[in-house]
């Protein structure tokens, strides 16, 4: 197969039940590999819906060989990252044959990006799997670099009291303390917000820790304490979330970590994360996901290291000179 005999065109609606045909096929292969992807997207009448909506409002390009689909890709402007005006791909909303050529998803992309004279944002953004090599390396030689990982690990019986070298005393926090967790939640924003981490600052804010995180049997709060003081929390939430491909059945999903700086290095956040982890094993869930910005060293370092997660999803992202943008 060349990209010679690949022919490149703009996706109509005609084309979605075939590009939502080609996600599942490949889709499936992933899930037969890893167990950790729940089995929401696994039908075409599901990710056809998702395509059809969201080339309604966006625009997209078809890659056929011989008159047969070898890839897809489609993209639209939306608003995220706090805010920011951008240019947006899912995980779904891409996705190339496993016998297509490895630069297939550059030559999709460059076509996109022909479609118009001048882009409407100045930041490409896409999400693909983590599994998908050639799609990264395309998007790594195009200009995108990673900017979040969304990771996940299945969770068993042998979390339940994991040993830590930690003096830290774990437990859930009272109603009184939830005023002290919620001013380390703004501790956590503000470390995200600073270098190097630069993250763009959400207007909403970031979490609200009320007594529902202490009553309601989808959430778990956990904190840290030395000598008596409060050090640490670390938190989870069971429900819908996005990307897509990360939300049913409902998983757990690590929503805030947190420590005091006299508590880093510690053997605080292993002692955390015990107890999460084995408060999610006894509820029932089988696995559990987190997101980190790339640009966060240390958080990276920690869940990818000694929490034991792996990365399921890429966010990469592309920022264009300002003047190239029709909006500027």
């Amino acid at each position: 197969m060349t990209l010679a005999s690949s022919a490149l065109r703009a996706m109509t609606a005609g084309d979605v039940a075939g590009c939502a045909e080609l996600f599942v096929d490949r889709h499936a292969a992933r899930l037969a590999a890893n167990p950790l992807y729940p089995t929401n997207l696994d039908t075409v009448e599901v990710v056809g819906e998702l395509i059809s909506g969201w080339l309604s409002s966006g625009e997209g390009i078809v890659a056929e060989q011989d008159g047969t689909l070898i890839g897809y890709l489609t993209g639209r402007a939306v608003t995220g990252l706090g805010g920011v005006r951008m240019s947006f791909m899912w995980e779904w909303a891409h996705a190339t044959r496993a016998d297509a050529p490895g630069t297939l998803f550059s030559e999709m992309y460059t076509a996109w990006c022909r479609l118009s004279g001048r882009p409407e944002t100045t930041l490409h953004t896409t999400i693909l799997f983590a599994d998908d090599v050639a799609t990264h390396d395309c998007l790594v030689q195009t200009g995108f670099g990673r900017h979040l990982i969304d990771g996940g690990r299945a969770i068993g019986a042998g979390d339940m009291g994991a040993a830590s070298d930690s003096s830290a005393e774990v437990s859930r926090p009272t109603l009184e303390e939830l005023d002290e967790v919620n001013e380390m939640e703004a501790g956590l924003h503000a470390h995200l917000d600073a270098p190097p981490i630069w993250r763009p600052k959400s207007p909403g804010g970031g979490h609200v820790y009320d007594r529902t995180w202490i009553e309601r049997p989808s959430r778990g709060l956990w904190v840290s304490r030395s000598n008596g003081r409060i050090t640490g929390f670390m938190s989870a939430e069971a429900g819908a979330q996005d990307p897509k491909s990360l939300m049913s059945p409902p998983v757990p999903h690590i929503t805030g970590a947190f420590l005091k700086p006299e508590a880093r290095r510690t053997g605080a956040s292993a002692a955390l994360l015990a107890a999460l982890l084995g408060w999610i094993h006894e509820s029932g869930w089988k696995s559990a996901t987190v997101d980190f910005e790339t640009s966060n060293p240390e958080g990276a370092g920690f869940w990818l290291g000694p929490a034991g997660f792996q990365p399921l999803l890429y966010t990469m992202v592309r920022r264009l000179d300002p003047r190239y943008a029709s909006n500027a």
